[in-house]
């Protein structure tokens, strides 16, 4: 079974920051060189909810594939490419995921869906990547800060944040939701989210997108917004049918 990882790092100290912002270039070769790992990208974030043009020096992120979840849990947990990440962050928190759907590639990657994927259960995690167009970035940005407002407001949410390889261009974003009824909801018919979708669409934004939607298999780890966040389904709940991919979502700062 395909397990994706989303990792999150913080830091504290100036000492701590210079550190870990000399990894986004340094720690690739290391990352590279950690056995059965398929695919990752080491992000930043934006000050906030991760959604700003200001970036946030003191929390990053790490997105990984794996085989298997024995074998994703034992490489976070003890391989030597992130054996700097682990003694030098104050925090750190790793979500453990399945795919359950997915649409469209990130750099020409496309998250793998195994025939044994069940259904969607509670709750819902989203996740988006959109690689903007340069002429779009003013356009785009321009919307931002509506739709990070609304969606931090929104009480069916769990959890969100925006991230990213390259600032400005690229935009992540990994969201927890209630439900998938409630996510769709907010995403088509919420005044801010739905109108950037709409001219995102239109307007030929995006260059590159790809949604998604995933099982939360584990947490490790603490940080704000995910404390029990894995006892929701305790019972083993599952989404309704019927629900697709929604590749709308991934129209603008995405949920």
């Amino acid at each position: 079974m395909t397990v994706v990882t989303f990792s999150l790092f913080g830091f504290s100290s100036l000492r701590q920051r210079l550190w870990a912002f000399s990894q986004m270039g340094l720690a690739k070769p290391a990352l590279r060189a950690i056995p059965d790992l398929q695919f990752f990208k080491l992000m930043g974030t934006g000050s906030g909810a991760g959604f700003s043009t200001r970036p946030n020096f003191g929390v990053y992120t790490l997105l990984a594939e794996w085989p298997s979840l024995e074998i994703a849990r034992d490489r976070i947990s003890s391989a030597k490419g992130l054996e700097g990440y682990r003694k030098t962050s104050d925090r750190m928190a790793t979500l453990y995921l399945e795919p359950v759907s997915t649409r469209g590639r990130w750099d020409g990657h496309v998250f793998p869906v195994d025939e044994s994927a069940g259904q969607q259960t509670l709750p819902v995690v989203a996740m988006t990547r959109a690689s903007i167009r340069p002429s779009k970035l003013i356009r785009f940005w321009s919307k931002v800060p509506a739709i990070s407002a609304t969606v931090e407001a929104e009480k069916t949410r769990q959890f969100m944040i925006g991230t990213g390889e390259i600032p400005w261009l690229h935009q992540v974003t990994l969201s927890i939701w209630h439900s998938v009824e409630a996510m769709e909801k907010f995403s088509r018919t919420s005044a801010t989210h739905g109108e950037a979708v709409r001219c995102a669409y239109q307007g030929d934004w995006f260059s590159e997108y790809c949604f998604t939607r995933f099982n939360l298999l584990a947490v490790d780890g603490q940080w704000q917004g995910l404390d029990g966040v894995s006892e929701q389904d305790k019972n083993g709940a599952t989404a309704q049918d019927g629900h697709r991919a929604g590749g709308t979502l991934a129209a603008a700062a995405g949920i």
